[in-house]
Order: structure tokens, then C-alpha cells, then sequence
């Protein structure tokens, strides 16, 4: 292994460290256990064992690490120190050693909060016991001589399961309670088990973690001590993060990993006994003009009843799959003919006809194309699919409005019609100029002002009208026309920008997202640096955007070309951050200005305080590195709330506005009476269009 991917493999393990250590510190509300985690953390991380929390700064010195802790009414140092001389601290250290300490500023300053409702809590009513997880004591003899109140609480026992400082009212010890006991006081040692089980006083069970230890007297064990937490929620959460895993967090319904792996099963199934499997693949009609005129929330929310509906009539055993956006695809096993899977087919489509009563009054009738392909022996898992792709958009050449189309080798082999001319059209798209730029607003959170827009392609096609990226960009990867196109996009942006300072006195940062083929394009230096001579825009306007994928995909590119790109002036933006894998490390290394924290950590960020804490981290991680943190995707009032809460600097999303062609923008820019529109100005503006 090379220097450089020691140091890779290193940063990896820092950053999953740090994401560890985030949660860990946000985990209690203890202040005490805020502070060991933090030291805990911080000496994990820093491979140091000296590590302290104090409120003066330790002396300087080469083998000491320091960064301040800023809390309310206070300043803290986190320190470290002890290293080994020849693992001296470096820059990384550091950054992540800042890292840390804004984490472990939030964390301290909620620990306080709580430590203040529970100062004013014990003015109320004087308990004698406190502690959150249970706690007994069993002698020698197996009985239990105490029971703190949560744990009694926690087993259902009466009477908080104990008299006044008396054992718990129970016949006999519990072997659950008896077993680790007495092993603790055998072995004279600690018996921990992080997956046990405890039973309730009405024979229902909950998860725990435990810790039996030996009291020693007299040189001879004379009892144990059971510490026990009930670890329902933390089950709970480890549950939700496997159906995230395997299940769309939309619908309930398996995702398309879960839905390839039922598929390969099927498929190896049917080889063994010769029966067949078929694959219905079903595209909701029009579901892109529910999304666009009612908005993205009533689109999720029909998308939720039509996989209601189709629960109730897929048969027992199948496999029912939302493949993505609007598509839904079926796996039937055991199928003998074309006429059953027809038949469940039929179903589909019939249960649809019946109208979907949508929030807001709103009634809607979802139709559906479905193609239906049935496996051969030599079929693979993409062919069947492909062949039922085919065959859906098949049934959509024949109406849109529930057709069902069996895939015909003869007259289907090939690609579908439709990608076919999506294909040859695309060709032409940029010199018919049929390739448009809108934008999105990018809005101050502090100032509530447009400070900024994000330009999005889109191509005016002739038959299909406006396409968004998301019919077209694959497609253009493949074919490789998204060189041409992206070239396109960041001249018409550019050429925008400057028309609004020229004309209005708007000056506007205006993002320009750039392909993997752009950015391994050779070249790509001189081509941005021609566009900004060119459209004679200033470099500070423009700022390209990559994804945290590309960025890690390859690093020692990703930071040859971003350090050239930076050198022209311009700015630069990781987009789409927290679905990938970066680096702390490579971040602080890379010369970026704005971390765009991807829209799935934004939705319900106010109902899921998992997102909201890791927006938080990542607020004070982006800090850390001085970059601009921009929020994408708020759609709600109380989400634009909840990060206005978290630091966040700006945001965006369809709450604000949705993509607007430039012309239109630009009214909205006019509409404003200082030069940079107030939020209200814009608000008022699109609910009047």
C-alpha cells in the first residue's frame, strides 16, 4: 500500500470516527457523559492518551494539539497530547480536532439545558434515585436485596417493584436477573452482554444491554450489581436503518436492491423446476403533471396511495417494488403462462380506476402502462427487466390510459421506440437550440434575500415539451453528448449573470453543475477560462458544482483539477454531500467554498432528530473548513425553520420557487426593490403566477 493511500484509508477511518463520535456525544443528555465521550472520542481519533477538557489553554508545545470549545457564557479547551514522537500532529489533525470541538460545543450546550430542567425538576419533588437505567443488587444466595425505580419501572413490578429500600416483591429471582449474578461473582469479574433479553412482569419481552459486577468483601464476593438499559429505541433505530437499506423510505415497499435480490432468487428457483417468472413493469401516466402543478409533496403522497392499492393485489409471496420515481415493478414466481401474470395485471389496473382523494381537496385518477416480460431459460435478471421496460414503453405508444403489453422478442428485441428517438433527437437538441437553462433561487437565511441561483438544464423538446434531467442525462452520459450540452449550460449561465449585474446591478453567484465526463475532460481549465473571457462575467460569480462521489472517486485528480479551477477565480462547491464517502481529511485539502448538504437529510428534518443532528455536525464540520453550507431541497415551512435553527447559511428548494426559465427569473430579480429581491417580493411573485 502507497503513502498516499495509507493516508487515504487513514482520513476514511478519522471521518467514520468523527460520525461515530457525533452521535456518541449527542447520545446523552449527561453532561459528564458529553465530556467522556468527547474525551473518549478525541483520544480515539487523535491516537492520544492525554486528553483533556479544561477551562484554561494548555501550554503550546509540538507534542500538544488544542482548539477551543465555544459555549455560551464560557470557553473550553479540548487537548491532546502524548502522541508518539514519530507520529507528529499534522493539518489533518487539527481540522479534525476543530471538528470535534464544534461538535462537542453543541453537545455541552444541550447537556447544559438539560441539566438545568433537572436542577428545576428536584425543586419539585425530592427522589432518591436517578439514574435512567436499572439497577439491583443479588446476594450471595441468589435473592435480590435492591431495585432502583427504573428498574422496577422497566420489569412492570408493583409498587415500583420494591418497599422502602426493601428487596423487590417477588418470589424468586429471575433467571435473567440470576444467572449473570452469580456468573459475575464465580469469575470475579465484569459479565457484559450488549443482546439479552428481559422479561416483563406480563410475560412480554424488551432488549437490553447489562453489566453484572462482583461486589468483593472480605476477599470473597458477598453479591453483584446488574446495570441494565432498555435498548428498545436503539433496536428500533438499527431496524429503521436496515429497511432503509432494503426498503423504499417513501412507500414502505422493497427498493430496487431488495427488488434485483428477490429477482436473482427467482430466477435461480425457476431454473431448478422448470417454472417460469414474470416481471410486470408499470409506469404511472401523466405523474409528472401531478408533480409539477400540485407540487411535490401531493406527488409523494400519491405515489403512497397507488402503492397501497397495489399491495392489496399482488398475490401472496410476490415481490412488489417501487423501482424509482413513478415506475413499479412486480416479480410473480411459479407463473405457467402469459395469462397469469396477465391476470394480476388486469388487477393493477383496475384497482387504479377507482380516483385517488389526495390531501387539499385534491381527487386524481392514476392510470398506469404496464409491460409484462416472462423468463426463458437462458434469461438473466437485466434481460428480464429490460424486456418488460421495453414492453411498458410499448403500452404507452398505445394510449396512456392502462394499457397492459406482452414483450414479443420478434417486434421488441431492440431498445424501445422512444429511447431510440430520445437518442437520435438528442443529437440534434443543442444546434436546433433546444437545450434551455432555468435557475433556482439561492436565498440568505440571515438576510432572507436571493444571493444566489443554481442553473438546471432543461431540453424544450418538440413532441415531449419541457424534459428535465432526469429523462434525458443518462442517455447523454451514454451517448456523449453531455460534454456539448454542459459547455452549453455554463456559457448560457454565465452570459446570464452578467446580463442581470449589466442591466439590473444584480450581482448573483450562479452554480453550474458539471458531468464526470466534463470534469475528467481534458482541458476543462482553459474551457472555463474561455467562457469567463468570453461572456466577460467575474470569476467570483461562477460556481461549479461536483458530487461527493465524484470527488472521492478519484482524489488525486479531483484535487489537481479543483486546485487549477480555483486558481481561475472562480468558486467551487461539493454537491449532493452526505450520500458518499469523502474524507475529512481530502475536504479541508481540496479548495472548496460551499458544501451543498444533499435534500434527503432535509426531509422531515423537523420530525427526525437523527438528520437534525447530523445537519448540525455537518453545519460545524463545513464551518470548520470555512466553507458556505447551502441546504437544498426545503420544500416546508417547518423545515426551512428547523436549519434556519442549525446555522445553516442558505438554502433552497421549491418552498422558495421552483426552477424558472431565465426570462421569468429575471423578473423576479426586477420585482424587488432593493438588488437583491426580498423573500416576501418572491413569495408574493409565484403565488400570483
Amino acid at each position: 500500500m502507497t503513502d498516499g493511500q495509507e493516508r487515504a484509508s487513514d482520513d476514511r477511518l478519522r471521518l467514520r470516527g468523527l460520525f461515530e463520535a457525533t452521535l456518541d456525544v449527542h447520545r446523552s443528555m449527561s453532561g459528564d457523559e458529553t465530556r467522556a465521550a468527547v474525551l473518549s472520542s478525541a483520544g480515539s481519533l487523535l491516537r492520544s492518551p492525554d486528553v483533556s477538557l479544561t477551562d484554561e489553554p494548555p501550554l503550546k508545545g509540538e507534542s500538544t494539539l488544542a482548539a477551543p470549545v465555544e459555549l455560551a457564557d464560557r470557553r473550553l479547551w479540548l487537548s491532546v497530547s502524548g502522541r508518539s514522537r514519530t507520529e507528529p500532529f499534522d493539518e489533518s489533525d487539527r481540522v479534525l480536532l476543530k471538528g470535534l470541538a464544534s461538535v462537542a460545543a453543541v453537545a455541552l450546550a444541550n447537556a447544559d439545558l438539560y441539566a438545568e430542567v433537572e436542577r428545576q425538576k428536584a425543586d419539585l419533588a425530592v427522589i432518591t434515585r436517578t439514574l435512567g437505567e436499572g439497577v439491583c443488587a443479588v446476594n450471595r444466595a441468589g435473592a435480590i436485596t435492591f431495585m432502583n425505580p427504573a428498574g422496577a419501572s422497566m420489569l412492570g413490578w408493583p409498587d415500583g417493584g420494591s418497599g422502602d429500600d426493601g428487596p423487590p416483591r417477588a418470589t424468586e429471582t429471575p433467571r435473567f436477573l440470576l444467572d449473570p449474578a452469580l456468573r459475575a461473582m464465580s469469575l470475579r469479574q465484569n459479565v457484559v452482554s450488549d443482546d439479552t433479553r428481559f422479561e416483563r412482569a406480563d410475560g412480554s419481552y424488551f432488549p437490553v444491554t447489562l453489566t453484572a459486577s462482583p461486589v468483593i468483601g472480605d476477599a470473597q464476593p458477598t453479591a453483584a450489581v446488574l446495570v441494565f438499559r432498555d435498548t428498545s429505541e436503539r433496536w428500533a433505530y438499527e431496524e429503521q436503518l436496515a429497511r432503509h437499506a432494503f426498503m423504499d423510505p417513501l412507500t414502505g415497499l422493497a427498493n430496487r436492491r431488495l427488488l434485483l435480490d428477490h429477482l436473482d432468487h427467482a430466477l435461480l428457483q425457476a431454473a431448478r423446476t422448470g417454472a417460469r417468472v414474470a416481471v410486470l413493469f408499470g409506469d404511472i401516466d401523466r405523474f409528472k403533471i401531478v408533480n409539477d402543478n400540485l407540487g411535490h409533496q401531493v406527488g409523494d403522497e400519491m405515489l403512497r396511495v397507488v402503492a397501497e392499492r397495489l399491495r392489496c393485489v399482488v398475490r401472496p409471496g410476490d415481490t412488489l417494488s417501487r423501482f424509482g420515481g413513478d415506475e413499479f415493478v412486480v416479480i410473480l414466481e411459479g407463473v405457467t403462462s402469459p395469462e397469469d401474470a396477465g391476470r394480476v395485471a388486469d388487477r393493477v389496473l383496475q384497482v387504479l380506476r377507482e380516483p385517488l382523494l389526495l390531501s387539499g381537496g385534491h381527487e386524481v385518477v392514476a392510470t398506469m402502462s404496464i409491460g409484462m416480460a416472462l423468463s426463458q431459460a437462458d434469461t438473466s435478471r437485466d434481460d428480464l427487466l429490460h424486456d418488460a421496460d421495453v414492453a411498458m414503453y410499448r403500452a404507452k405508444e398505445r394510449g396512456r390510459g392502462g394499457q397492459v403489453t406482452l414483450f414479443d422478442v420478434d417486434g421488441m428485441g431492440g431498445r424501445s421506440a422512444g429511447g431510440l428517438d430520445l437518442d437520435t433527437q438528442l443529437h440534434h437538441a443543442l444546434e436546433r437550440e433546444e437545450v434551455e437553462v432555468y435557475f433556482q433561487p439561492l436565498i440568505s437565511l440571515v438576510g432572507e434575500q436571493i444571493v444566489g441561483a443554481e442553473a438546471l438544464v432543461r431540453w424544450d423538446h418538440p413532441e415531449h415539451g419541457i424534459l428535465t434531467p432526469a429523462h434525458f442525462i443518462e442517455l447523454a452520459e451514454d451517448n456523449g453528448t453531455i460534454v456539448a450540452i454542459g459547455s452549453a449550460v455554463l456559457e448560457q449561465a454565465c452570459r446570464r449573470a452578467k446580463s442581470w449585474l449589466d442591466t439590473m446591478g444584480v450581482r448573483l453567484q450562479v452554480g453550474v453543475n458539471l458531468s464526470a465526463r466534463q470534469f475528467q475532460l481534458e482541458g476543462l481549465e482553459e474551457q472555463v477560462a474561455a467562457v469567463l473571457q468570453s461572456t466577460g462575467i467575474d470569476p467570483a460569480q461562477l460556481c461549479l458544482e461536483i458530487t461527493e462521489s465524484l470527488a472521492m472517486d478519484d482524489v488525486g485528480l479531483t484535487s489537481s483539477v479543483l486546485t487549477r479551477l480555483h486558481g481561475l477565480g472562480i468558486r467551487l462547491a461539493i454537491d449532493d454531500f452526505g450520500t458518499g464517502h469523502s474524507s475529512l481529511g481530502y475536504l479541508a485539502r481540496f479548495p472548496i467554498d460551499v458544501i451543498k448538504i444533499d435534500q434527503s437529510f432535509v426531509r422531515d428534518i423537523d420530525r427526525d432528530p437523527v438528520k437534525s443532528a447530523i445537519v448540525s455536525a455537518v453545519v460545524a464540520l463545513s464551518k470548520a473548513i470555512g466553507s458556505t453550507t447551502v441546504v437544498e431541497g426545503i420544500e416546508t415551512l417547518p423545515e426551512l425553520q428547523q436549519v434556519q435553527g442549525l446555522g445553516c447559511d442558505t438554502a433552497q428548494g421549491f418552498y422558495f420557487s421552483r426552477p424558472l426559465p431565465a426570462a421569468a427569473f429575471g423578473e423576479l430579480l426586477r420585482s424587488g426593490p432593493t438588488p437583491h429581491p426580498d423573500l416576501r417580493v418572491l413569495r408574493n411573485e409565484l403565488l400570483n403566477r
